[in-house]
């Protein structure tokens, strides 16, 4: 279909590269994608745990703010990438990483995915709970089933799905926000007295706020690699900083002022506000949480459902990879996998979802900086695309520099940590502050510029990606 008003099909497309006469779209549709993703209950949480080690609320926006816009500027450099070389996210590292080389990170972005998942899909069955009166467990379930349909769907359902849910959530949470800003609304259990200005949480909560941004990185391309290739990289960009981060800041900051009130329970506590306007507007805002978080986890299982067919054919070249049955094949897996990691989440979330989002952050920076570095600075947006689908191709079977610096990007980061598992030396004297993303950032980064500029030059690729030719249709 030619743009996202026409009928809603099931996307025939995966892995593969999306010819040119099926690309379709505006850069615009990207800011809406965005900020419906994330404006959900995983972004509130993440919010809220600025605040939970008692950093002064004033702080804690200040370091959502930051990790905010850090963690946005590297997910909308992903984005960009999109329309040029019509391929999903991962399947670009392989040009960084070798065709055999990329299945290492393969295997953390579907625990990253997995992880995302069984957040959201606690906090989204609280809310399901609240409205229906149910048991979590079969909210949780419901949920899933849910998500799964709207990833079975794909690309087009998603974009349109994202669309109009942006309209509803902006509403919902602008007169929250006025609510929960004005008072009169009763405290939670436990109010948190900020201390001011805490150099430890402080660097927290800023490696809290970029991680919850930096999440998407894996799979915002998969979401403009349908746009037309001559769409402008700086519109792409804008587009998508301007949806996640406005979101971003806008949610975390209410997480934090609800956590500041006491509400641990942050769908108890937004249910409080709510009902300072009454029990219809609660229903309303219990209604818009629950697809808030559906329109995120069918990101989920459609981004692991992505990484898991692309890691498995990476070892098995000939799996048929388009129609609807291999999508299942991976879909339902996956869905039923995240499901049961939700159970082993829903007892202890917020802490849970805290050191889950510290370690996220420790794999994937030096894959983002490798990433960007090549596109941006290496090869300067020149591939030869359909080389990244031969392991004795163009790229290679194992990119040494890439694999090396990935590595070197992790190892360098671990005594600048800090989570439930281990702190490092550099942490400590930091008052427990986690820096470690910044500098494996740099490392990772520099090491595979300075190994890619002193290794055999290799014969210029092509500019475009590839003929406007393929198999037709979705």
């Amino acid at each position: 279909m030619g743009d996202l008003g026409g009928p809603v099909l099931v996307e025939r497309h995966s892995t593969d590269f999306i010819p040119h006469e099926d690309r379709h779209g505006k850069p615009s549709d990207l800011l809406f994608v965005w900020f419906g993703a994330n404006m959900e209950l995983p972004v509130v949480a993440a919010g809220a745990t600025t605040v939970i080690s008692g950093l002064g609320l004033a702080w804690a926006v200040l370091a959502i703010v930051v990790g905010v816009a850090v963690g946005t500027l590297f997910m909308a450099l992903h984005s960009a990438q999109g329309p040029h070389l019509g391929l999903p996210q991962m399947i670009q590292s392989r040009a960084q990483f070798g065709y055999y080389g990329a299945a290492l990170p393969l295997v953390f972005v579907v625990v990253m995915y997995l992880g995302f998942y069984a957040a959201g899909a606690v906090l989204g069955a609280q809310a399901l709970v609240a409205m229906l009166h149910i048991p979590l467990p079969a909210g949780i379930v419901i949920l899933s089933v849910l998500s799964m349909a709207v990833a079975i769907f794909g690309y087009d359902l998603i974009h349109r799905f994202e669309r109009y849910l942006s309209y509803l959530v902006a509403v919902v949470f602008a007169v929250l926000t006025v609510t929960l800003l004005a008072g009169g609304h009763a405290t939670g259990p436990e109010p948190v007295t900020g201390h001011g200005f805490l150099l430890g949480p402080f660097l927290l909560a800023v490696s809290v706020s970029a991680t919850s941004q930096l999440g998407f990185a894996p799979y915002v391309a998969d979401y403009s690699r349908y746009l037309p290739a001559r769409t402008s990289i700086a519109s792409v960009f804008w587009y998508t900083y301007a949806g996640v981060g406005i979101s971003g800041v806008w949610l975390m900051s209410f997480g934090a002022v609800l956590a500041r009130d006491g509400f641990s329970d942050l769908v108890g506590g937004i249910s409080s506000v709510a009902g300072g306007i009454g029990g219809w507007f609660v229903t309303l805002v219990l209604a818009a949480l629950v697809l808030g978080v559906l329109s995120i986890n069918a990101l989920n299982i459609y981004g692991g459902y992505m990484s898991s067919l692309t890691f498995v054919s990476t070892f098995r070249r000939r799996w048929r990879r388009h129609g609807v049955a291999p999508r299942l094949w991976f879909i339902v897996p996956v869905a039923v996998l995240a499901t049961v990691m939700s159970f082993l989440y829903k007892d202890n979330l917020l802490s849970s979802f805290e050191q889950f989002l510290v370690m996220v952050l420790a794999l994937m920076i030096p894959w983002t900086s490798i990433n960007l570095v090549d596109y941006y600075f290496v090869r300067r947006g020149r591939y030869q695309v359909q080389d990244m689908d031969q392991p004795r191709g163009y790229y290679g079977r194992i990119n040494v520099p890439g694999v090396v610096a990935y590595v070197v990007g992790f190892l360098v980061q671990i005594p600048f940590m800090h989570n439930s598992v281990y702190t490092g030396p550099v942490a400590t004297a930091l008052h427990d502050g986690d820096i470690s993303w910044v500098v494996g950032a740099v490392l990772s980064g520099l090491t595979y510029l300075i190994a890619m500029r002193i290794r055999p030059a290799d014969p210029v690729p092509t500019t475009e990606p590839l003929p406007a030719t393929g198999q037709r249709g979705r």
